[in-house]
């Protein structure tokens, strides 16, 4: 029988789990949550999900739309495969379907036992203030960009707006600007200005104001595309000067 992780993975950890050798690991714990039914593992630690929010049209508090998308979570030290969910951007809480036997229905997830979920192939971990004091905002951020000296983090953000009409209150949510963060030196760094990114790496201060001038477009229409073709442009950068400085 196979036993819950209580301790907490290290990061790299748990992305190999994901990149290498999962499908051997999705398939043993698959067996074993049909075994017992999934609703008697530990998944099923979290409350009835209530909507808060009414909304009309596609502008709603969810990552992708109001649909499940196929996912996965680490919930209390293991992962549990072939869900369905749910990112509630807004409020930063992730939601599961129920399917079993007496019904289904819709239950949020408690924050403190969710550490990582993939949602639609995309990978989300928890950062904790503790962990990353200099970080203004924390919470679930997604991995972007994975380099050999640094990994970049989004945090998507959404705002919100109260809407009436003759009948009633409704709510409509739109993209926020997203929160960047840089694990760089063992240190979760801010990513989000130009300042604060040469800050982070003085000795490409000309190079990184060359990058902003020639893409200044891209930054504008899509700064989550950038800021991963920034963070590629300076792991790049790294790369040559280690290797000149090697020869």
């Amino acid at each position: 029988m196979i036993t819950s992780v209580k301790k907490l993975l290290p990061l790299t950890l748990l992305y190999c789990l994901l990149s290498y050798g999962q499908d051997m690991a999705q398939e043993q714990y698959n067996v074993f949550d049909d075994s017992i039914g999934i609703e008697n593992t530990g998944l099923y630690q979290g409350k009835v999900y209530l909507e808060k929010y009414r909304t009309i049209n596609e502008r709603v508090h969810f990552y992708k739309g109001v649909d499940f998308f196929p996912g996965s979570v680490l919930y209390d030290g293991q992962w549990y495969y072939d869900l369905d969910i749910k990112y509630d951007v807004y409020d930063d809480e992730v939601l599961l379907r129920l399917v079993t036997e007496a019904g289904g229905g819709t239950m949020q997830l408690l924050k403190e036992y969710l550490e990582s979920f993939v949602l639609d192939g995309e990978h989300f971990v928890k950062i904790l203030e503790e962990d990353a004091p200099l970080l203004s905002e924390h919470g679930f951020y997604a991995i972007s960009m994975e380099g050999t000296f640094f990994t970049l983090y989004t945090k998507y953000t959404k705002r919100s707006f109260d809407k009436k009409d003759r009948r009633f209150l409704y709510y409509e949510f739109l993209d926020g600007p997203s929160e960047y963060a840089l694990y760089y030196k063992d240190l979760y760094h801010p990513f989000n200005s130009k300042n604060e990114v040469i800050q982070l790496f003085p000795e490409l201060k000309k190079e990184i104001k060359d990058f902003y001038a020639l893409a200044r477009r891209q930054s504008k229409a899509d700064p989550d595309g950038f800021k991963i073709s920034l963070a590629k442009r300076i792991e790049l950068l790294i790369s040559r000067t280690r290797n000149t400085e090697q020869e």
